[in-house]
């Protein structure tokens, strides 16, 4: 009985699963087609000031709703699905280009001792982040092939 209770709720956890990764794809669709709707109105007329600033609240949306959307893949995608990777390594890149960025402006601030290791650090993560990158094109080839 326990065995037949365990594939039910594996089965009610995909269709969970597949519903919120449905319903952010929609709602990101969407967005996206808003905005480019109304960013084709404004770049008819660029002193359009309402459309600039409908452009400026859609992009803002847009861009939540694709962070929504990506979080879901990571929360309930599966790692055998190559969107799933490419997902995970593109917030890696995201992360580790902003760490990179954050101790390059502080590393002016650092004792003259400290900046070299820093230096060294920044050039790590670099390499880190350059072979993050090299997986998310393998996997953006996967999942195309």
């Amino acid at each position: 009985m326990k065995e037949n209770d365990s594939h039910e709720t594996g089965r009610m956890r995909a269709g969970v699963a597949q519903s919120l990764l449905t319903s952010r794809l929609l709602i990101l669709q969407s967005r996206r087609l808003m905005l480019d709707r109304c960013q084709r109105r404004l770049d008819r007329d660029e002193a359009d000031e309402e459309a600039r600033r409908r452009v400026d609240v859609l992009r803002s949306q847009t861009d939540a709703a694709q962070h929504a959307y990506r979080s879901v893949i990571l929360a309930w995608g599966s790692p055998e699905n190559a969107e799933y990777w490419i997902v995970a390594y593109g917030r890696l890149i995201d992360m580790g280009t902003t760490l990179t960025q954050k101790l390059r402006d502080a590393v002016v601030e650092l004792p003259l001792a400290e900046r070299y290791q820093v230096s060294a650090d920044v050039e790590s993560l670099e390499s880190i982040v350059g072979e993050w990158t090299e997986k998310m094109r393998r996997s953006m080839a996967a999942a195309v092939a």
